[in-house]
């Protein structure tokens, strides 16, 4: 892989255009007075009151500052799981990260601890209008270290055919579980294989962002055929 390239899943980007992405979404000054901001840094800074084992209700609606606000049921939904998914991140040390765990092979586990909640059967749509992308840009914020965010342009750089270099084959009967374990595998492969690259897109960003959110930022731009 060039030094001039970046690899995100199955799609290969510019590295200046995606320094040029990094740059724009995590322009603090500039999100603060454009009329259509990024969600840098209201997502990222949001001041909830709540440790990082808490889930209070302004937790909760995080993820509306990525474009992704639950409904009314989903809201209703995610406070019915606030039990599972604290107990879960209990069981995540803060300053774990996901290199770390997926080498010492923890990553699975705890990652089924927060996912697994998707894969429960509910008969009387205990569970309704949460998926993936809402619980997972609900949870980042808690672990920025260790939980990788996701949504469908995440999902379009790392799901597609093998022969194009894609890293996971698509698959409608992978559990949630499964497939977070899956996908946070394929994103530490790219980060650790890619160094050099992800230095010069880490120093386009302030320091406080985590590598996880800096990849979710150029896989979301490619996702979205921006690659």
């Amino acid at each position: 892989m060039s030094a001039e390239s970046v690899r995100v899943g199955g799609r290969v980007i510019p590295l200046a255009h995606a320094t040029s992405w990094v740059s724009s979404y995590f322009d603090a000054d500039a999100n603060r007075t454009a009329k259509k901001p990024w969600g840098y840094p209201f997502y990222d800074h949001m001041v909830t009151g709540t440790g990082p084992d808490t889930l209070g209700d302004g937790d909760l609606l995080a993820s509306a500052l990525l474009n992704a606000a639950p409904t009314i049921r989903g809201f209703r939904t995610l406070q019915s799981m606030r039990p599972i998914l604290e107990a879960g991140l209990a069981a995540i040390p803060p300053d774990l990260t996901l290199e770390a765990a997926v080498t010492n092979g923890s990553h699975a586990a705890r990652l089924a601890g927060l996912a697994e909640v998707l894969d429960r059967p509910d008969p009387d749509e205990e569970w309704a209008d949460v998926k993936g992308t809402i619980l997972m840009k609900t949870l980042h914020r808690k672990r920025p270290l260790f939980v990788p965010l996701y949504d469908s342009k995440v999902y379009a750089c790392y799901v597609g055919p093998a022969q194009a270099g894609y890293p996971m084959a698509r698959d409608d009967k992978r559990t949630w579980a499964c497939f977070f374990t899956r996908l946070a595998e394929s994103m530490i492969r790219d980060l650790a294989n890619q160094p050099e690259a992800w230095s010069v897109l880490a120093a386009a960003a302030p320091a406080d962002v985590a590598p996880l959110r800096l990849l979710d930022v150029v896989a979301w731009s490619a996702g979205k055929g921006g690659g």
